[in-house]
């Protein structure tokens, strides 16, 4: 008898194991006080967000169910109040599949909605989603770098940034923090190659390449996004729409691959002139197109040093063109009067919807791009020591 009870139990077992699901099940378990909190499942893969499904924690649990077409990141979202304040907000992402699914946490201890440097604050405990296991262990082997990564960056900010704002640059040690950094950025960037030319077909290898893709700096060249494509749109040609999405947004970044030549747009000029950019970058020297705007605190803050180093390189062959995105001329008048700004200034006064964020994807400032002496896309986002380490180099 037992023998046969046995028999049943592992049975009935390999079945459990071998169920498939048609959709997902997501069974949470809230430690603390978070009994009623409103529990919202968001989309973020479109615009604007989704909330394709919406639960209150009860006796600290909650169950959602449904059914989606391929896996992909989504964020949960606790409301502590009810009051749709983001400020009272839990969230965290992960990678949401057809299969039953755990997620743990404490109502006291998840990250919040809005960034917080609360070192206690971690991610939920996820388990019976493939996608996230797999995402784990690509976050696991990169550990180690991102802490030493955040460890320079500490280090950083207490030698170099800070004095900064008060108008001393500690340029040297800067630089040499800004050294260490890019060594680590670099191992970073590798694993993340081949984390993606290892599992191509994965949801979190279609997202970590597009990663390389997305946002406004485009750290590749024309070759290695094609490579990058060609990967992926192969791994995915049974999902056209997925293939043919990366190919679209490939096509795209290639304007502003490392190599490639700036864009030229029309400007208006401080006379109120329409110009080309082209009749404003100089040949045969280094350019930075810095992207800012007069409401920007940051683009204000960042001036300072770009009056600093333009002192410093000016007459060795650098330039800058500051281009900013305000929409009232009044308003970009008054701020180049206040920063004194001595070096060329262009406004595209259509903003976020004109040819600045269409031709170069700015989808925020400050921003900048460094040109090489042919008018080439040489460096992007060099703040601070980044761009003095670059400068010693050149010059």
């Amino acid at each position: 008898m037992k023998k046969i009870f046995l028999a049943f139990l592992c049975s009935s077992s390999l079945v459990a194991c071998q169920t498939k699901y048609d959709g997902y099940i997501l069974n949470g378990n809230i430690g603390g006080n978070s009994e009623g909190m409103k529990v919202q499942l968001v989309n973020e893969a479109v615009y604007p967000p989704v909330t394709i499904d919406s639960t209150v924690i009860k006796n600290g649990r909650f169950q959602l169910k449904g059914k989606v077409d391929r896996p992909g990141m989504y964020q949960l979202i606790i409301d502590k109040t009810g009051q749709d304040d983001p400020s009272q907000m839990l969230a965290s992402r992960f990678y949401l599949e057809n299969s039953v699914i755990s997620y743990s946490g404490h109502v006291d201890s998840l990250r919040t909605y809005y960034w917080s440097d609360e070192t206690f604050r971690k991610d939920p405990v996820i388990k019976g989603s493939a996608s996230q296991d797999l995402y784990d262990r690509y976050l696991k082997s990169i550990a180690d770098l991102r802490k030493q990564s955040g460890t320079i960056n500490e280090k950083y900010l207490e030698v170099y940034h800070r004095p900064a704002m008060d108008g001393i640059f500690n340029t040297e040690e800067g630089i040499a923090l800004i050294k260490q950094e890019n060594e680590i950025n670099k191992k970073l960037n590798i694993a993340q190659w081949k984390f993606i030319e290892e599992h191509p077909e994965s949801i979190v290898g279609y997202d970590l390449a597009l990663q390389f893709l997305q946002g406004m700096y485009v750290n590749l060249t024309v070759p290695q996004l094609e490579q990058l494509t060609a990967l992926i749109t192969k791994a995915w040609a049974n999902i056209p729409p997925m293939a043919e999405n990366f190919k679209t947004i490939a096509d795209k970044a290639k304007t502003m691959a490392i190599g490639e030549k700036y864009q030229d747009i029309e400007l208006m000029n401080p006379e109120g002139e329409m110009v080309k950019l082209s009749s404003c970058v100089p040949e045969g020297k280094y350019v930075m197109l810095e992207f800012w705007a007069s409401w920007c605190g940051p683009c204000r803050g960042e001036i300072p040093h770009l009056r600093h180093v333009y002192q410093d390189y000016k007459d060795k062959g650098f330039e800058i063109i500051s281009i900013s995105i305000d929409e009232k001329k009044t308003d970009w008048d008054k701020a180049m009067k206040e920063e004194k700004m001595v070096w060329k200034q262009l406004c595209d006064p259509n903003g976020f919807n004109g040819p600045v964020a269409q031709k170069y994807n700015i989808t925020g400032v400050p921003t900048c791009i460094l040109l090489d002496k042919e008018g080439r896309i040489f460096k992007t986002e060099m703040r601070g020591a980044a761009l003095d380490a670059v400068l010693q180099e050149l010059y």
